[in-house]
């Protein structure tokens, strides 16, 4: 597992530095204090952060209050069904937006893909089963609404969103708040599949080794 989770851990973490190297050469980089608040503005990149604290804290500081938070499989839940999220609409919504090439397309497929799919493995193989309770699926949804109202407001005082779907400037408020609530029950479903798999796994698990 510690082998595992380094080698994960390093991968994210060489994704986050790619890209964000990437949006420092963007044309329309500005001050390094507004490219750092972009880069923290997509959802893709928070998820990303939180799987690579949550593969590194827990093998440093184990004991710590993060070490411990982190290695609960309720809140290693929540963060696998970002990932999945994360996944999923890249794949339906932004694959073929733009001319991605060379190194954009790499970061696009280790943030998109290949961490995302590392932290799926490490939900199935070490997380333990049976101790994630249906709260989780409230403390799921708490994140992406924080992250509705920042990309709204951040948006309104400056003009600019991190995702077209999202874009109020563009598509009104009315059509970017059904896409807030679509994205909420996206959320809402991942978490009730991840638990209910938990479940079923912990299930089968038993019966293939009854006491």
């Amino acid at each position: 597992m510690a082998f595992f989770r380094s080698v994960a851990g390093t991968t994210g973490l060489l994704a986050l530095g790619l890209q964000f190297w990437l949006m420092t050469r963007y044309p329309d980089a500005r001050s390094l204090p507004t490219t750092i608040t972009r880069y923290f503005s997509y959802f893709t990149i928070l998820t990303n952060t939180l799987m690579v604290l949550s593969m590194f804290v827990p093998l440093i500081a184990r004991r710590s209050v993060a070490g411990r938070l982190l290695s609960k499989p309720s809140v290693r839940t929540v963060i696998a069904g970002y990932s999945l999220i994360v996944a999923i609409v890249y794949f339906l919504f932004l694959r073929n937006i733009g001319t991605d090439r060379g190194l954009e397309f790499f970061a696009d497929q280790l943030l998109h893909y290949i961490t995302p799919a590392m932290f799926a493995f490490d939900w199935l193989v070490f997380v333990r089963r049976g101790e994630i309770r249906w709260s989780t699926i409230a403390t799921s949804l708490i994140l992406p609404v924080l992250y509705g109202l920042w990309t709204l407001v951040h948006g309104a005082l400056t003009g600019w969103y991190p995702y077209p779907f999202f874009n109020a400037a563009r598509i009104g408020y009315p059509r970017t708040l059904a896409n807030f609530a679509l994205f909420s029950v996206m959320f809402f479903v991942a978490s009730l599949v991840l638990i209910l798999l938990d479940r079923s796994i912990l299930s089968l698990s038993r019966r293939g080794n009854p006491t």
